[in-house]
């Protein structure tokens, strides 16, 4: 069995900071864009939907029910329903964590599934947000499952049809057998659900694997070696043109500090065989003038360019985003987070949410309170704004791990702490106009 490391976050770049006036750049490989200055108060309009860990009596807090979410929605348009997982539960409960349901409007919170944990469930779901395929919801858990470095599952998209026994459980070593521990879901392609593992391989550094939902076939089709990236804590994401997946890794690369990367693959049933292609389309740099650590960020694609986050890095070390064309030219910092003298967001964890030509994201740090914020910016690195602060007290979500969806011109997302047990929250935010 695997035993983690875990990467330590916050450790310092040693770098002078030096505020210094906008200046406008024009686009090159290393080109650096305009850091925009924060507004000093948020500019949107956010509802808290529920608390988790709260009722049914009013103003109590329940036995039972789902804690600290770090991950992110799906809405299912089909049912109407908003789904999530909860990492782990309130003080009574079973404390592997849950799968939820609930209505837009913050009503009919229904825990669907509690985790059990090793030796028959899952246990501890993390990042991002679970995959529909048709009618089925596919997630992951990071640990759990019989040989505790984690599962496949699936629910229906009304909630019900939990797979007993589960789709698949990760194998004790992952060096030789498969790979082990996913903090993150999937992309599909048809039947087949394509992921990564942040351990296991063979160098043990982490794995992109596939699942055919159809035949319950997993198949290991590429091992990270460390110098070209390791331990990948986000989600793959495929062109459109069906061909490549890119994503990030949060460790290895030159510096160690993770990477940007393509992948595709080939295979021919005629041969049995699968042909391989992994190009690294960017290393973060050691001292984090251009980002560092991405932790479970997943890309967003527009034509050829690609959208992130890092955690750290950047002219302050409080994180970047940036953008990246597809064949790793013209690499650039769209927003360096934690401005100094400002209410700034520091730390984004999660993924971004392109609309047109609009990114949304959350902190989990920084903001007016120190709680973290939700961010919007337009794809060319302007109008950069801060429109939500999460604030103390229990009237308010508290740390935002993940990123946000969008429906129906209003932002839903979870913050891992907050809300009036202190278990964490679901939000709805509505952006300015």
């Amino acid at each position: 069995m695997f035993s983690r490391i875990r990467f330590d976050r916050k450790f310092i770049f040693g770098a002078v900071v030096i505020l210094i006036a906008a200046l406008s750049l024009t686009m090159a490989p290393t080109a650096r864009a305009v850091n925009s200055v924060p507004d000093a108060m948020p500019t949107g309009s956010e509802t808290l939907l529920y608390s988790f860990g709260v009722g049914p009596t009013p103003d109590k807090c329940k036995a039972e029910d789902g804690a600290n979410p770090r991950g992110s929605l799906t809405y299912v348009s089909a049912t109407g329903l908003l789904f999530g997982r909860t990492s782990t539960t309130t003080s009574k409960g079973p404390g592997f964590g849950t799968i939820f349901q609930l209505l837009p409007s913050g009503s009919s919170y229904v825990v669907d599934n509690y985790f059990a944990g090793a030796k028959t469930d899952g246990a501890d779901p993390e990042n991002n947000a679970m995959t529909l395929v048709g009618n089925v919801l596919y997630g992951t858990t990071l640990t759990g499952g019989q040989h505790s470095n984690g599962a496949i599952f699936s629910i229906n998209d009304d909630g019900s049809g939990y797979s007993s026994p589960l789709l698949f459980n990760f194998p004790a070593s992952g060096t030789k057998n498969y790979s082990a521990q996913p903090f993150s879901c999937f992309d599909s392609v048809g039947s087949v659900l394509y992921g990564m593992t942040s351990l296991g391989g063979k160098s043990g550094n982490g794995a992109i694997f596939s699942f055919d939902t159809s035949t319950s076939t997993y198949t290991r089709v590429y091992s990270f070696d460390g110098r070209h990236g390791s331990d990948p804590h986000g989600q793959l994401i495929l062109d459109p043109n069906g061909k490549t997946f890119y994503g990030m890794t949060q460790t290895g690369g030159t510096a160690n500090v993770g990477v940007v990367f393509s992948f595709s693959s080939t295979c021919s049933p005629a041969k049995s065989k699968c042909k391989t292609k992994f190009k690294v389309l960017h290393n973060f740099s050691a001292n984090g003038s251009n980002g560092a650590t991405p932790d479970h960020g997943t890309l967003v694609q527009s034509g050829a360019t690609l959208y992130g986050l890092t955690e750290n890095g950047g002219k302050y070390g409080n994180g970047t985003l940036f953008s990246i064309r597809t064949n790793g030219k013209h690499f650039t910092i769209l927003q360096n987070f934690g401005t100094p003298g400002s209410n700034d967001g520091i730390s984004p964890l999660g993924s971004l949410l392109l609309d047109g030509t609009t990114l949304y994201g959350t902190t989990k740090s920084g903001g007016n309170k120190g709680n973290g914020s939700v961010f919007q910016i337009n794809t060319d690195g302007t109008g950069y704004d801060r429109i939500w602060d999460f604030q103390n007290g229990a009237s308010d979500g508290q740390k935002p791990d993940d990123d946000v969806i969008l429906l129906n011109g209003t932002l839903y997302g979870m913050t891992e702490l907050g809300g009036q047990c202190g278990f964490g929250a679901i939000f709805a935010l509505v952006p300015p106009p």
